[in-house]
């Protein structure tokens, strides 16, 4: 009886709580995670000895920031480096301002650079351009940090984040095959944040008791196009703020739905779970820049009973160059969700999508 009672528990709705949740400091390799046969090494992965050259791929960012002025914003930040998702010898930087509070509010900028280099001198991270930055900061711990930055009129911002959040590892062990290549992949769901973003000519100072930051870390392969969602729900443990998944959903040619989900049950617990279904909805937006229809709605399941329903706050969150034969776009966009989680408790979360559309548009 005494089991069904827990059961029980578990399955009552939780009261309702802050939109963002505090974040996590157990450190990256907590939970025991540090005695996983990994196939890489997750710190010298930011480093050019061990992804440098051909391959060096993406280097992303999520901030979820409660600012002083009361308002929740996202900022995202992302480098794609030379050679990496068809780019040829060139750098994209680009970066996105959304207040979440009032998502009427939305800037964003893509620049394509010749620059090809991200890396230092001494092989670490660091992708500095002349108006906008992203790199690896000095150990503490004998853990880097991470700083991002920009003076661009389409988001001002500076905002740094500890590599404090129990890892999340994409496919299970950090890697799972895509279409014709392996991806390597993992995340940061909850890093410690601080710095500011300027908003409206204000700067607005990050409450990083409130604040927390999604950062991932991918090289090497990558599908042709696809829909991938990092999301944040509700845990219903006492202790655990929420449940990071890591979502990868790609048109396969013989089942016509490929992906993987990666789910962090519980800090140091990664749990991989097989696709149901991915139904996007009839509510599109039109991109008057490339022309790019994405999905704004989506009703996902997994194997495990979930069953979330997943929708876009703001229609225009396009990321793409403005000048250049190569737009190279991406809906990166705030999604809220709803729904079921292992098909017994009502759950509500938040997170991002990232759609990205076929090459040859």
């Amino acid at each position: 009886m005494a089991a069904m009672s827990k059961t029980l528990i578990l399955c009552l709705p939780l009261v309702a709580k802050a939109l963002i949740s505090p974040p996590e400091t157990a450190g990256l390799l907590s939970y025991g995670l540090g005695t996983l046969p990994l196939p890489y090494n997750l710190i010298d992965s930011q480093t050019e000895s061990q992804t440098g050259g051909e391959g060096a791929g993406s280097f992303w960012s999520s901030s979820f920031l409660h600012g002083s002025d009361d308002h929740d914003y996202l900022v995202i930040s992302n480098v794609i480096a030379a050679n990496s998702f068809g780019l040829g010898n060139s750098t994209l930087y680009r970066a996105s301002i959304l207040d979440i509070t009032d998502p009427s509010q939305y800037s964003q900028f893509s620049v394509i650079s010749d620059k090809p280099d991200v890396f230092s001198d001494d092989g670490n991270f660091n992708a500095t351009f002349a108006e906008y930055g992203f790199a690896s900061t000095p150990p503490i711990n004998g853990v880097p940090g991470m700083r991002t930055w920009s003076n661009a009129s389409g988001a001002k911002f500076d905002v740094s984040f500890e590599l404090s959040s129990p890892v999340l590892l994409n496919g299970g062990l950090g890697y799972f095959p895509g279409s014709d290549s392996t991806v390597y992949e993992w995340s940061l769901p909850a890093g410690k944040t601080t710095g500011w973003l300027q908003v409206n000519g204000s700067k607005v100072r990050v409450d990083s008791t409130r604040s927390r930051t999604w950062y991932d870390r991918q090289w090497t392969g990558f599908p042709p196009t696809w829909t991938w969602f990092a999301l944040h729900i509700e845990s219903g443990i006492p202790g655990v703020t929420d449940i990071p998944m890591s979502i990868w959903t790609w048109k396969d040619a013989a089942s016509n739905l490929a992906g993987v989900a990666t789910i962090r049950d519980a800090p140091g617990i990664n749990r991989v779970v097989p696709l149901a279904s991915l139904q996007p909805s009839n509510r599109t937006y039109t991109s008057n820049a490339t022309t790019a229809v994405y999905p704004l709605d989506w009703v996902l399941r997994l194997a495990d009973g979930t069953n979330l329903t997943i929708s876009s706050t703001r229609e225009d969150q396009e990321l793409f160059v403005q000048d250049g034969a190569l737009p190279f776009p991406a809906y990166e966009g705030y999604v809220t969700a709803t729904g079921t989680y292992k098909g017994c408790r009502k759950v509500t979360g938040y997170g991002v999508v990232e759609v990205v559309p076929p090459r040859e548009m």
